[in-house]
């Protein structure tokens, strides 16, 4: 794995050559998938229609050139097992890295089910939803969570321009991923964990993590993949 991504926060680097990052308590999977697949995303995506698989209205981004669209569920059918081996990959790390803990995380914590008032079953990782975000010019996503137990977003086409042309502030974050989580209380505390994307690039993460994208700036477009995760 190439892990072209560099960063100065704590991570835990798993067999796979995956990294388990922790800007904050919530940790945070990142790794790369086969540049087939994401051609093959990209191709798909193409393929559908606001008539048929218009999304923008069950999404907080603001798309107002571009657009999003979800994918028809034969593909989401398709594209689940090789999607949840990232899953499974992220908690045999967390597991590896907690190996003499007690109590290391388990996938299978985090799959039970309450269907009593004292009782629970194994329940199975389902891919609930999965869509693509075509972004152009002026596009963005405002602060915002996910429903299900895990969220991911894959980036497909990453224009290196986007980064190039700032607005006029003091904020230079234009086509980045913000990740934040809780509220800095001094001026030495920061609750944001920027992220500059590079095609390939999967983030997989807890659903209630809250995270943005600021708008871009020229004429370019910014396609990525996003979907949840839930327990049933």
């Amino acid at each position: 794995m190439n892990n072209r991504f560099g960063t100065n926060v704590p991570r835990y680097i798993t067999e796979d050559g995956d990294a388990i990052l922790y800007p904050f308590s919530p940790p945070i999977f990142q790794s790369e998938i086969d540049k087939k697949l994401t051609k093959e995303l990209i191709e798909e995506g193409r393929k559908l229609t606001i008539k048929d698989d218009d999304y923008n209205f069950k999404l907080a981004g603001n798309l107002k050139y571009g657009r999003s669209y979800h994918y028809k569920d034969e593909y989401v059918n398709k594209v689940e097992p090789y999607l949840k081996s990232y899953v499974e990959r992220f908690f045999n790390g967390l597991h590896s890295q907690w190996e003499g803990d007690k109590n290391p995380p388990k996938m299978g914590d985090m799959m039970q089910v309450q269907y009593d008032r004292n009782k629970t079953r194994l329940g199975t990782l389902r891919l609930q939803s999965l869509w693509i975000n075509f972004s152009k010019k002026h596009d963005y996503n405002p602060n915002h969570t996910h429903s299900g137990v895990l969220s991911f977003v894959i980036f497909c086409k990453v224009p290196e321009k986007i980064f190039d042309v700032q607005a006029d502030s003091n904020t230079q974050n234009a086509g980045k991923l913000i990740f934040s989580h809780g509220e800095p209380t001094t001026e030495l505390m920061g609750s944001d964990y920027t992220i500059k994307p590079y095609e390939d690039l999967i983030f997989i993460f807890p659903a209630k993590l809250r995270h943005s994208v600021p708008p871009i700036w020229v004429d370019e477009e910014r396609i990525s993949v996003s979907g949840n995760f839930v327990v049933v």
